[in-house]
């Protein structure tokens, strides 16, 4: 009796630390999208309506990512990635949504409408955020900021 609750001890101590000792899931890898520049919205013609996020606040602060009425624009290691609308999240201003996805991101902004300010006469300003997902529901940037919309 006694070499078998010795086994059945010696069995549990083994799995307890088998478990302590396997590795946890590696963590989300981070992404940058690069700043948007003029030259970018000529090479790719990313002009219109819709909004961007602005990684800070103030007009000096990087353009991360354009939200429009069919898709989402961002610049991944100097490649554009392009980004569906969905069109069943929420609406932003001048026909751009808070929701947009493909293959390897989903990009959720959040405007704080609230808090719009006009910033002249077909532009408006309000603080938001940016998270973006990669196809593995982790997130993999997020940041708060601002979110400018016109036409």
């Amino acid at each position: 009796m006694m070499r078998a609750y010795l086994l059945l001890h010696s069995v549990i101590l083994l799995g307890a630390c088998t478990a302590a000792q396997a590795p946890a899931d590696p963590p989300a890898p981070t992404i940058q999208p690069r700043e948007i520049t003029f030259a970018d919205l000529e090479k790719y013609d990313l002009f219109g309506m819709g909004c961007y996020f602005l990684d800070g606040n103030g007009e000096k602060a990087p353009m991360r990512f354009i939200a429009a009425d069919e898709k989402g624009s961002m610049i991944l290691e100097g490649k554009l990635v392009e980004l569906a609308a969905d069109r069943k999240s929420t609406e932003l201003p001048y026909l751009s949504w808070s929701r947009y996805s493909g293959p390897a991101y989903t990009v959720m902004l959040d405007r704080d409408q609230a808090k719009a300010r006009s910033t002249g006469p077909e532009t408006e300003s309000a603080p938001g955020t940016i998270t973006i997902r990669d196809k593995e529901d982790r997130v993999v940037f997020a940041r708060k900021g601002l979110i400018d919309c016109g036409a």
